[in-house]
C-alpha cells in the first residue's frame, strides 16, 4: 500500500515550498497553466468592487429595490397626514404585497432619507409628513 500521510508538518513544508516558489519566480502554475503573481494582482485593481446603484433598474433587481419608486409610493402613502414610520412601512408593505425583511427595510429607509434631503417630506420624532408646496397652493 502507497500511501500519503499528510501532518501538520507535512502540510507546512508543502505550503512553504509552494510560497518561496512564487516568491523566488513571481508565478504560480496551475496544471499546464502559468500565471504571474503581478498581472494577477494587476487584473484584481482593475475591477475592483463595484457599490450597488439604488436609482437604476436591472432584470436582477425588483421593483421595490429602486429608491425612487420606492419614494414614489411612500410618498403617496402619505396623504397630507401624519404618519409614524413603521405605520407607513407596513402600508407600504400592504400596498406592494410583499413581505418587509431587512433589504425591503433598508430601501424604505434609504426612499425616506431621499424624500426628506428634497424636502418632500419632515420627520419629527418618528413620525413622517408631507411638506406642502407653496407652488401647489
Amino acid at each position: 500500500m502507497n500511501e500519503l500521510i499528510f501532518n501538520d508538518s507535512t502540510m507546512s513544508i508543502i505550503r512553504n515550498s509552494i510560497y518561496l516558489y512564487a516568491v523566488e519566480n513571481k508565478t504560480i502554475s496551475f496544471g499546464k497553466e502559468c500565471i504571474s503573481l503581478d498581472e494577477y494582482r494587476g487584473s484584481k485593481k482593475e475591477q475592483g468592487k463595484t457599490g450597488m446603484n439604488y436609482f437604476l433598474l436591472s432584470k436582477y433587481l425588483s421593483v421595490e429595490e429602486n429608491v425612487l419608486f420606492t419614494a414614489k409610493v411612500l410618498y403617496e402613502l402619505l396623504d397630507n397626514k401624519r404618519q409614524h414610520v413603521d405605520q407607513l412601512f407596513l402600508d407600504f408593505a400592504n400596498k406592494q404585497d410583499i413581505t418587509i425583511n431587512l433589504n425591503v427595510e433598508r430601501i424604505l429607509y434609504l426612499a425616506l432619507t431621499f424624500l426628506f434631503s428634497l424636502g418632500k417630506v419632515t420627520i419629527i420624532e418618528n413620525m413622517i409628513e408631507k411638506v406642502e408646496d407653496e407652488a401647489t397652493l
